[in-house]
């Protein structure tokens, strides 16, 4: 018998019981959410210029230290295509960080 570990905040099965961070519960998501577990994190206008979505895949989760593996929350913000498109050019975010 497979144990049922509940739903994630998208309707899909928990395939992990989540991990402990700063004490708190941070996890508890199917595969497919702890894959793009940044993802949560994004609000419903951009931060940079105020544009305010009518979808929400109008706008992106930016890294602003540029590092991909930093998912904190603290190095995320919400931008809208546009913002997030010259915050890359400009910080240089796509080249190799050595």
């Amino acid at each position: 018998m497979r144990y049922n570990r509940g739903l994630c905040h998208c309707g899909n099965n928990q395939e992990s019981k989540g991990r402990y961070k700063d004490r708190q519960i941070f996890g508890r998501l199917c595969s497919q959410c702890r894959k793009n577990s940044y993802k949560i994190f994004k609000k419903d206008k951009c931060e940079e210029c105020g544009f305010v979505a009518i979808h929400k895949m109008q706008l992106d989760v930016d890294h602003i230290d540029g590092d991909h593996t930093n998912n904190d929350e603290s190095n995320l913000q919400t931008l809208c295509a546009n913002c997030h498109r010259l915050k890359t050019y400009l910080n240089k975010d796509f080249m190799s960080k050595k």
